[in-house]
């Protein structure tokens, strides 16, 4: 199986370096009692993914970059640890984004270390 991220359905260069965080929200009731045993209320799971790239042309850089510009909810194609050899697809924000020039040329550049981060909805 061939593994293709995707923003909002287009094909994104497949990330150099891939994070998966796995967070549990749980509820205001959740804490320990006076007893020091701990009550915990899990209301949802929600994940964040990290993804960098070491190195991205200028090109690109920029259409990953306006893939998720300005946009309050993207469609996300990504690999979740905890469902083997699958590409899943569920509604992300995007976090902030960092974009550290590595080259700048009269006709082209290349990006280094890009990052961005999908927060699931």
């Amino acid at each position: 199986m061939r593994y293709v991220f995707k923003v909002d359905g287009i094909a994104i260069p497949t990330p150099t370096e891939y994070q998966a965080d796995i967070e549990d929200l749980s509820s205001e009731q959740t804490g320990r009692t006076l007893d020091g045993e701990m009550h915990k209320d899990v209301v949802a799971v929600k994940d964040t993914y990290t993804c960098t790239w070491k190195r991205l042309n200028w090109t690109d850089t920029a259409r990953l970059l306006n893939a998720v510009n300005g946009k309050t909810e993207v469609n996300f194609t990504y690999a979740d640890p905890r469902v083997p050899n699958t590409m899943l697809t569920n509604k992300f924000y995007i976090g902030k984004r960092s974009t550290p020039v590595g080259v700048i040329t009269e006709n082209d550049g290349i990006w280094k270390d890009i990052k961005l981060t999908f927060i699931r909805i």
